[in-house]
């Protein structure tokens, strides 16, 4: 019997109960439909994840934290003091595809004034190259320049966000705004860049030169991270071991005494942020896989009583010729093609229930062909597993026995 005769044979069964084949679908296409969904929204949260972190990251550098500076992704302020001036520049001479390093200080709830209004935001004190690490740019002014770093000047950068809170829609830039209660001029206004991979604002920020931030207001000399930029990107993960490794020698770290510093990629920050959201994709998921576990179930016993029904149609063909492995293939052939159509109808609504979700809630998703093909994939695999007994059990049916079935 030729592929092309099974599979005539299968569209005519299943075409002559069209009723208890579309009940045999419904379950596949219930749990396919949601197992699109969850991976569209999982494919769509790891793209908005890896945008943040792009924006957070820049030209993708290694970052190295003082040690109390992240709490899971918490920023932390200048009370750190594990991480100096000395360990970025041995960072910059000793570790060969480091192309330069930025270095930052940082400080949370610091009150900014403009006229009447007032603030708190984060404070960060920089060199001027970590404008262009960060690819951070200005959309008003001018970034910070070395005559800045030099001059310890009394200049700052605002984030969107603290542009807007202050000064409203009056330009700020040549404005002057007093923080710590020291005056400073306003020298420019940073891009926006919405928000960071842990949901915070990047743009509720002040950028002064990080001179200024450690003689000026602080008198601080330690270091919150230093942003390593690479010469190549794709060694990323060793050279972060490289720094790992020189960071512990200069710490006199050893065995295993614990780190007093972070070593940070856009790896391992895309794998923090995606905890949660993979851990209800998990759940999500079991969900779906009952529902087709389920669905499964209902497939093999409408086709073990379809078995039962046609047993008198069985014996006649094994009667004219027919073989076991005929009858095998051609209930099989069934399963799968009831499961396949199923999986189809159910990515179709699966990725409809996606782009509305997305539209109603504002919730980032892609459609692609990762869901497509897990449709495909678990679709092949229930037809298979739960069509194999109602086919085994009408191949050894008798002949003779099944002719005489009324």
């Amino acid at each position: 019997m030729t592929f092309a005769m099974t599979m005539r044979e299968a569209r005519r069964a299943l075409t002559a109960n069209k009723v208890r084949t579309f009940l045999m679908m419904a379950g596949v296409i219930i749990g396919i439909a949601a197992l699109t969904v969850i991976v569209s929204v999982g494919q769509g949260a790891k793209g908005q994840i890896m945008g943040r972190v792009e924006k957070m990251f820049g030209r993708n550098p290694i970052m190295v934290t003082a040690f109390a500076r992240m709490e899971g992704m918490r920023e932390m302020d200048i009370s750190a003091s594990t991480l100096a001036p000395e360990d970025a520049q041995a960072i910059a001479k000793e570790i060969a595809n480091v192309d330069q390093v930025a270095l930052v200080q940082s400080k949370s709830g610091v009150p900014v004034k403009y006229h009447d209004q007032s603030i708190t935001t984060e404070l960060f004190g920089v060199t001027p190259n970590w404008s262009y690490i960060r690819m951070w740019d200005v959309t008003e002014g001018e970034p910070l320049g070395e005559s800045d770093q030099s001059g310890a000047a009394r200049v700052c950068l605002l984030g969107a966000t603290v542009a807007r809170e202050l000064f409203g829609d009056v330009d700020p830039v040549g404005e002057t705004v007093r923080i710590e209660n020291v005056n400073f001029k306003v020298k420019g206004v940073l891009v926006s860049k919405g928000a960071n991979p842990r949901g915070g604002d990047f743009d509720d920020r002040l950028i002064i030169p990080i001179s200024t931030f450690s003689r000026r207001l602080y008198n601080v000399t330690n270091l919150s991270q230093v942003l390593a930029l690479l010469k190549d990107t794709s060694r990323m993960e060793q050279t972060s071991q490289e720094v790992t490794a020189l960071m512990r020698e200069r710490h006199q770290i050893t065995g295993a005494k614990q780190d007093d510093f972070g070593v940070r990629t856009a790896s391992s920050i895309v794998q923090f942020a995606s905890g949660t959201q993979q851990t209800l994709s998990l759940f999500l998921g079991v969900v779906a896989a009952i529902s087709l576990l389920v669905g499964g179930l209902v497939i093999m016993n409408i086709m073990l009583v379809s078995v039962s029904e046609r047993t008198r149609e069985i014996g006649i063909r094994r009667a004219v010729g027919a073989r076991r492995r005929d009858i095998l293939r051609q209930f099989l052939a069934e399963a799968l093609a009831v499961t396949l159509a199923g999986g189809l109808f159910g990515v179709l609504i699966g990725a409809g229930g996606a782009m509305v979700l997305s539209a109603a809630k504002d919730m980032p998703t892609t459609v692609s062909w990762q869901a497509v093909a897990v449709a495909v994939a678990f679709s092949t695999i229930i037809g298979i597993v739960f069509g194999v007994q109602p086919a085994r059990r009408a191949a050894r049916l008798h002949p003779v026995e099944a002719l005489r079935t009324e």
